[in-house]
C-alpha cells in the first residue's frame, strides 16, 4: 500500500543529505534538541504537559541537557513537582497505605516494592518517551522511501554507514519486512556495515600507529578524527 508523503520524510531526507556521520544520530539528536526547547517554553506551564512531566520525569543525560539551557527556573519548577510526586508515592508504599497487588500488605514486601518503584522511576524519561515515539515514524518513514526507490532510495543506498545501536535498529525493524523485501535491504545494508566497520579499523590502527615515533612525520591519512568517530560509532548520538 503506498504511504503518502508526510511531515516525518523531510526530516529523515534532511538526515539522509546531512555529511555528519550517522543520519539516525542527526534526527535523534534533532528531536530531542526540538523537544528541550519545547519543554523548556512555556509548555513546563501547561497543566496537561507538566502531568506528564511530573509522573516521567528525566534522565541524567536530558537532565543535564537542560541544565546548560538558559531556563533554569523551568527546569527547577518541573523537578521540583516531580520530586513532590515521588516523595507522595514512596509514602505511600513505606506505609503500607498502597495497594499492594503480589505481595498483599505484608511489610516485608515494602523493600522490594520501593526499590522497583525507585528503579523505574529513575529509568522514566519524558523526552526519550516523546522523542522515541517520532523516531519510531522516522524509521519507518526511512524503509518507505527505500522500498518506493527512485532519488530517495539511491540516496538511502549511497549513505557511508551508520553507529552501531542504530544498525541494530535497522537490523531489528527489517525483520517486520516482507521475506523479498528483507534479503533486498540485507543485500544492501550489509555490505554498508563491512565497508564502514573496514574503513574504521584502518583509520583507527592507523591512528595508533601515528604514536610510535618512527611515524611522527608520516601523514595522518584518514585517521586524525578517528577516535571520535569510533565513540560515535560505538555509542551513538554525542552531546
Amino acid at each position: 500500500m503506498h504511504m503518502p508523503d508526510h511531515i516525518h520524510t523531510i526530516p529523515v531526507l534532511d538526515a539522509l543529505r546531512d555529511p555528519m556521520g550517522c543520519a539516525f544520530c542527526v534526527m535523534q539528536k534533532k528531536l530531542e534538541n526540538d523537544f528541550i526547547q519545547f519543554i523548556l517554553g512555556p509548555a513546563y506551564m501547561e497543566d496537561d504537559v507538566r502531568v506528564e512531566t511530573n509522573k516521567a520525569g528525566f534522565c541524567n543525560r536530558h537532565m543535564q541537557a537542560m541544565y546548560k539551557e538558559q531556563n533554569r527556573l523551568g527546569l527547577a519548577l518541573m523537578l521540583h513537582t516531580h520530586l513532590k510526586k515521588i516523595k507522595k508515592d514512596t509514602a505511600g508504599i513505606i506505609s503500607g497505605r498502597a495497594p499492594i497487588p503480589l505481595f498483599g500488605r505484608d511489610p516485608k514486601a515494602t523493600t522490594p516494592r520501593l526499590r522497583d518503584f525507585l528503579a523505574k522511576t529513575a529509568e522514566s524519561c519524558y523526552i526519550c518517551d516523546r522523542a522515541g515515539s517520532t523516531f519510531t515514524r522516522y524509521v519507518d518513514t526511512f524503509f518507505h522511501l527505500w522500498s518506493k526507490g527512485g532519488n530517495d532510495g539511491k540516496l538511502i543506498e549511497s549513505q557511508e554507514g551508520y553507529c552501531l545501536p542504530h544498525y541494530i535498529t535497522l537490523l531489528e525493524a527489517a525483520e517486520k519486512l516482507g521475506r523479498g523485501k528483507r534479503e533486498k535491504f540485507l543485500d544492501m545494508i550489509l555490505p554498508m556495515w563491512q565497508k564502514f566497520a573496514a574503513e574504521l579499523e584502518t583509520d583507527l590502527e592507523w591512528f595508533i600507529e601515528k604514536f610510535d615515533h618512527r611515524n611522527a612525520n608520516e601523514p595522518w591519512k584518514n585517521s586524525k578524527d578517528a577516535l571520535p568517530r569510533a565513540l560515535q560509532f560505538f555509542g551513538g548520538v554525542t552531546k
